[in-house]
C-alpha cells in the first residue's frame, strides 16, 4: 500500500512534481527506500540515465545490466569491468574513499567448472585489499530483491554511501520565485501544524486535570439537630 501511494503520487503529475523533504536521503534513509529514490530523482532526474548509458556500454550480460540498474537507481556510483592488473571486476561501487567489488556469477561465465578459478582470483584481490560480494544469477532471476539485499547490507557495513547529485539552479527568476513560494507555504503549514499540536496537548492536559479534581470530591453526610441528613461535597 505504501509503495502504491508513492507510485500514484509520482506518476499522476502532468507537468511538474515538487518534493518537499526535511531529511538527508544519503544518511536518513536506507538504500532501496522508495522515499530515497524519489528524492534523488527529484534532485536530478537525468543522473541515473547518464550513468547507465555510460556504463552499460561495457556490460557483458543482462544479469550485470539489471544489477547495475538497481545500484544506480539507489544512488550509488558504479563502474563496470574495473581493471585490476590482469583481472577485471564485474562491478565496483565507490563512495567516501571506499570500494566494494561485486561479482555477478551468471551460469554462462561462472560455471561450476570455473568456480575454483574465480575463488582463487578473488583471494588474490582480497590480499590486495579488495572487499567482495557475489550474486548468483539463478537466485537473482528467481527473486532479485532478496538476491541483491546482501549487496546493500555490505555497502552499509563498509560505510559506502550513495552519492545523489544535486541539480544545478537553472537561474530562471520565475522558477526561483515559485520555489520560494513553496518554501514559504511549507513553513506556514508547519507552523499551523505545530500550533494545532500544542493546542491539542494543552486540551488533553486540562481535561486530565479536571478529571483528577472531580475524582477528589467525595460525599460527606452530616446530621443536624432536626435529625435530617444533608449531602455536601468537600475536597
Amino acid at each position: 500500500m505504501f509503495k502504491k501511494r508513492f507510485n500514484v503520487a509520482a506518476s499522476r503529475a502532468r507537468d511538474q512534481i515538487w518534493v518537499v523533504y526535511s531529511l538527508d536521503p544519503s544518511t536518513d534513509l536506507k538504500p532501496g527506500d522508495i522515499r530515497r529514490r524519489l528524492i534523488l530523482h527529484a534532485r536530478d532526474q537525468h543522473l541515473h540515465n547518464q550513468v547507465l548509458k555510460e556504463q552499460e556500454q561495457k556490460i557483458e550480460s543482462e544479469f550485470e545490466r539489471q544489477v547495475l540498474q538497481r545500484l544506480v537507481k539507489a544512488g550509488y556510483r558504479v563502474t563496470t569491468q574495473w581493471p585490476v592488473g590482469a583481472y577485471r571486476i564485474d562491478l565496483v561501487v565507490e563512495g567516501a574513499g571506499r570500494r566494494l567489488a561485486i561479482e555477478c556469477d551468471g551460469e554462462r561465465w561462472h560455471s561450476a567448472e570455473k568456480l575454483g578459478e574465480d575463488m582463487a582470483r578473488q583471494a588474490i584481490l582480497e590480499r590486495l585489499g579488495w572487499r567482495f560480494v557475489r550474486i548468483r544469477g539463478s537466485q537473482f532471476f528467481r527473486n532479485p530483491d532478496i538476491a541483491i539485499e546482501p549487496v546493500f547490507t555490505r555497502l552499509i557495513a563498509l560505510d559506502i554511501p550513495p552519492e545523489g547529485s544535486i541539480a544545478q539552479n537553472s537561474g530562471d527568476p520565475g522558477e526561483q520565485e515559485l520555489k520560494n513560494g513553496i518554501i514559504r507555504r511549507a513553513d506556514e503549514l508547519r507552523g499551523q501544524w505545530k500550533e494545532s499540536t500544542d493546542h491539542s496537548v494543552s486540551d488533553v492536559v486540562s481535561s486530565r486535570s479536571q478529571n483528577r479534581d472531580a475524582g477528589s470530591v467525595r460525599p460527606v453526610t452530616s446530621g443536624n439537630a432536626s435529625g435530617r441528613t444533608s449531602l455536601s461535597g468537600t475536597k
